[in-house]
């Protein structure tokens, strides 16, 4: 085994730069009257202000992901102006695009939550595999987090996405390999978001049998405390040169699931809700579908979800998983001051990027 560490609405919501006005309004100054801008344009502004290319559109939240609507021919633009191809093959950001819905998505960086369920479910599957898998079939499974998948069928030909998690299965004597199950986790995104990633997994991918969403809720949804401006590190001695020496045994809990404080600032909010959604195909219709109901993984439920051995390789085993779901509420425990020092020192890093001092390229791995 080789290891790398019925859907409705009209489609995925779009980040609007503050800086463009609404056109609703009946009076408007000439420079109000400007067109919202295109996806292309949303998108260009974004990587810019992403690689740090002298822009001045310092008003996307790289956290949270970034949604546009672009055709395929846009794509290949963008691809062109910003050498995509190339950054691509790098760990951030990432790039995932719907060409049923015509919807780009960019992922600048993954939250501590969401880098927690991947890991723990990773492993977890790696200990099972080992366990109750016969080596011939072992050796042909391989579970990744970082490979693209780009051969799309049926109305989602030309689409191209990397699922959080995905589990495939390596032909007999062939290099070529099926995904069989995938895992998407919610931080940032919209549930509307995460129900459209599982339409896009069980139908353009005919071999992926199975599609699990985890959906992760922070309360408040976080936005930066502080204005970005070096003189308020001054004000609350914090270390404006070196963002790193921000550690997280700084930050201070005031919940089991958060808040988070620092200087007296909140930097991460509750935890307040996670849950599971396993999706299927309708046997009758072909049709994804939700398999049971959602099912809470916090707080915790009297019964924990597990999954079939079966959904997850072709094995004529009905074995049940042993997933420990409180071994995960103890990783998110974890994550929560590691969030917030995450979030600080971006915060830094930001400030000293808009005073002038700083034009080095964001982490998102920071």
């Amino acid at each position: 085994m080789d290891s790398e560490g019925s859907v409705g609405g009209s489609g995925s919501p779009t980040y609007h730069r503050s800086d463009y006005p609404t056109t609703s309004q009946r009076r408007q100054s000439s420079a109000a009257r400007r067109q919202s801008p295109t996806g292309i344009e949303q998108a260009r502004a974004f990587l810019q202000q992403f690689y740090n290319l002298k822009s001045t559109a310092t008003n996307y939240d790289l956290e949270k992901v970034f949604v546009c609507k672009i055709s395929e021919i846009e794509w290949l633009v963008l691809c062109h102006e910003f050498n995509l191809d190339d950054e691509r093959r790098q760990a951030w950001p990432r790039f995932s695009f719907n060409s049923h819905t015509s919807t780009l998505k960019i992922y600048a960086t993954q939250s501590c939550f969401h880098d927690g369920v991947i890991t723990f479910l990773r492993d977890h599957f790696i200990i099972l595999f080992h366990r109750v898998l016969p080596q011939q079939l072992r050796k042909r499974v391989k579970i990744h987090t970082t490979v693209e998948e780009e051969v799309f069928e049926a109305e989602y030909e030309g689409s191209f996405k990397i699922p959080d998690l995905g589990i495939s299965l390596r032909k007999n004597d062939s290099p070529e390999r099926e995904l069989q199950w995938v895992l998407e986790v919610g931080f940032s995104e919209t549930y509307e978001d995460l129900q459209e990633d599982m339409r896009l997994w069980l139908t353009g991918q005919p071999t992926c049998s199975m599609a699990v969403l985890i959906n992760i809720t922070e309360s408040p949804a976080y936005r930066c405390p502080l204005d970005f401006d070096l003189d308020i590190c001054d004000e609350l001695n914090i270390p404006r040169d070196s963002p790193r020496q921000i550690k997280e045994g700084d930050f201070s809990l005031q919940g089991e699931y958060g808040p988070v404080e620092f200087k007296g600032y909140q930097w991460v909010g509750q935890i307040s809700e996670v849950y599971l959604e396993t999706w299927t195909r309708n046997p009758r219709t072909g049709q994804p579908r939700r398999r049971g109901g959602r099912m809470s993984l916090l707080p915790p439920a009297n019964e924990s979800p597990q999954f079939r051995l079966s959904d997850l390789v072709p094995v004529d085993d009905p074995q049940m998983t042993s997933v420990d779901w409180e071994e995960l509420q103890t990783e998110l425990k974890d994550c929560l001051q590691l969030q917030a020092a995450k979030r600080c020192r971006a915060w830094i890093k930001e400030s000293r990027k808009r005073a002038g001092l700083d034009d080095g390229e964001f982490d998102g791995a920071s």
